[in-house]
């Protein structure tokens, strides 16, 4: 029996923020009465990179926490003319971006391209793309909660990285006679989705390692509920098996395959599913045993 334990890990998110940092320079940290003091300490810094390949400058600011109240921060351009524009940067309470630095370690990333930051907020002037930016510095940061404290880093500084306690998702099942596992923290696993047309679950995980889709059904889910699940994607050893999700006979291709909700919370799932799955990537029908799904975040309802 092979075992195949698949963590989903951002490497290239994390090499490109490497490189971002090389273009960027930054001039040292403000003075401290400008910056809010706690008895917890949160490190920020803020760049002005380019987007590799590209001609498009953003501003990111960064932090080393995910912290249930808002942060107002103050970003200052110099310019190479002797300019200064002062931009301010609302990040809302609970806002997780999380970019991995490797293995355990993340920073929390939000991203301002143009008028428009990484949380669709349009309505601040945020960077005029045809400023000629010497460095930009936090100049302010502020928040309501007083126990926090915040500590501006220069390029030069060392991250304390924030390390995730919240749930992993797991998906693990047998097929025909391998054990295939995947496991991440929530957060990397994708958004399950139901559509109300044509009332169908999409059931996606880790960068759609692994999907599921359910013939019809009702929302939302409840403990006891159970649907057919006419189709299933999964990758393995860098190979695509199942079934085509689109195909034209998808709902009524012979699959017996049939998922389970066996736990529910405010806010995750588990589940169990097993049975044979007719595929169209494989001349064989595929046999599923064992199939248990623990922690995943709740399907989000859209319209279509």
């Amino acid at each position: 029996m092979k075992t195949l334990h698949d963590s989903i890990r951002f490497f290239g998110t994390a090499i490109l923020i490497t490189i971002l940092f090389w273009n960027c320079k930054k001039d040292a940290s403000p003075s401290a009465n400008s910056i809010q003091q706690g008895n917890t300490t949160i490190q920020i810094n803020a760049i002005f990179p380019q987007a590799a390949g590209s001609s498009l400058h953003l501003l990111q600011v960064r932090y080393n926490d995910v912290i249930n109240a808002p942060i107002d921060v103050t970003v200052t351009f110099h310019l190479k003319n002797g300019q200064q524009k002062n931009i301010p940067v609302h990040i809302p309470a609970g806002y997780r971006h999380l970019q991995s630095w490797g293995g355990d370690n993340y920073i929390n990333t939000l991203d301002y391209t143009g008028h428009t930051d990484s949380i669709g907020n349009g309505s601040t002037p945020v960077v005029d793309g045809s400023w000629d930016v010497s460095s930009v510095e936090i100049t302010a940061v502020s928040c309501p909660d007083k126990e926090y404290g915040f500590k501006v880093l220069t390029g030069a500084d060392e991250w304390t990285y924030y390390k995730p306690t919240g749930p992993v998702t797991t998906v693990s099942f047998i097929v025909n006679k391998d054990t295939v596992s995947y496991a991440d923290y929530d957060f990397n696993t994708d958004a399950c989705l139901y559509r109300a047309n044509p009332m169908v679950y999409g059931f996606y995980f880790f960068t759609y390692r692994v999907s599921l889709f359910s013939a019809r059904a009702s929302y939302p889910l409840q403990v006891g509920t159970t649907m057919d699940i006419p189709a299933m994607v999964y990758n393995w050893n860098s190979r695509r098996y199942g079934s085509q999700p689109d195909g034209v006979d998808s709902a009524s291709n012979g699959s017996t395959l049939r998922l389970s909700i066996t736990n529910l919370s405010s806010t995750h799932f588990d589940a169990t599913f097993s049975g044979k799955l007719w595929s169209s990537l494989q001349p064989d029908t595929l046999f599923i045993s064992e199939g248990e799904i623990k922690n995943a975040l709740l399907p989000a309802k859209v319209d279509n």
